[in-house]
């Protein structure tokens, strides 16, 4: 049931971000996903790319829709609106933006299934995380990471450089509101390239000189290794120079602020 409620959830995963959540070996994972996938459990699609394709993307199929369904006490669904979903899901523009954001969590819940001491303890979807944050800001997600040395609980911003600078300071103002009402957590975005990073430095200190009402941290897809968000001092805080851990962002005081409240469904 783990990975029909990762699927309901999160919407859609790869083999690899499958494998990083459940399985301990990638030929395992591919393994059980085929199987489930031919018994209608699970769904998958992918594109052609030139050269060779895609890796395939799952998501639930009217099988694993269903036993879901049932399992949470919700209306069983009929199998064409889970085929409506999937063709969407297949052909939405957005898809690999939240392939993208899924690809974040999942590292996250690898380093901690691979080290003692250590767990993702919350991971909230788009729709869960805006509608805690009172339609304030829509951020990609929420996440709570733990390693033995503190806990950190952030929101996450993935960047895939199609919004201008402005677009993402306007998105730190809602952040700074959303504080004034009561929720203050770190931001963590990621961004394409190494120079988009720097440059968003450089609008964070023009709009704020004399400091960024929240703490901001930055990675890069194109960061220098070893580049593991979990492990590694690859976030680079607005107004700082020096790249921290998330354990160091933690240290920062960051985990002592109370989670954002979920609404009751």
């Amino acid at each position: 049931m783990s990975l029909l409620s990762y699927l309901d959830r999160h919407r859609v995963l790869t083999a690899l971000q499958v494998t990083r959540l459940l399985f301990g070996s990638p030929h395992h994972a591919r393994h059980r996903l085929t199987a489930l996938y031919n018994r209608g459990v699970l769904a998958r699609f992918r594109r052609e790319v030139w050269p060779g394709s895609q890796p395939w993307r799952y998501t639930l199929g009217h099988v694993g829709a269903t036993v879901h369904a049932a399992a949470t006490d919700n209306p069983l669904p009929k199998p064409s609106t889970v085929t409506e979903k999937v063709l969407r899901l297949a052909n939405s523009p957005h898809t690999e933006h939240l392939l993208g954001v899924n690809e974040f969590f999942t590292r996250l819940a690898g380093a901690a299934r691979a080290h003692n001491g250590c767990v993702l303890r919350q991971w909230w979807p788009e729709t869960i995380t805006a509608d805690a944050c009172g339609g304030i800001v829509r951020p990609d997600g929420y996440g709570e990471y733990t390693d033995p040395h503190g806990t950190l609980g952030f929101f996450y911003e993935h960047d895939t450089g199609t919004e201008t600078l402005d677009t993402l300071t306007d998105k730190i103002t809602k952040y700074a509101e959303l504080a004034r009402a009561g929720i203050t957590k770190p931001v963590l975005f990621r961004l394409p390239s190494l120079a988009r990073e720097q440059h968003l430095h450089v609008a964070i200190t023009r709009r704020w000189p004399a400091g960024v009402p929240v703490l901001i941290a930055t990675t890069a897809a194109d960061h220098s290794a070893p580049c593991e968000p979990a492990t590694d001092a690859v976030w680079l805080p607005a107004g700082h120079t020096r790249h921290h851990t998330l354990t160091e962002l933690a240290a920062r005081g960051a985990h002592r602020h109370p989670a954002p409240r979920r609404r009751a469904a």
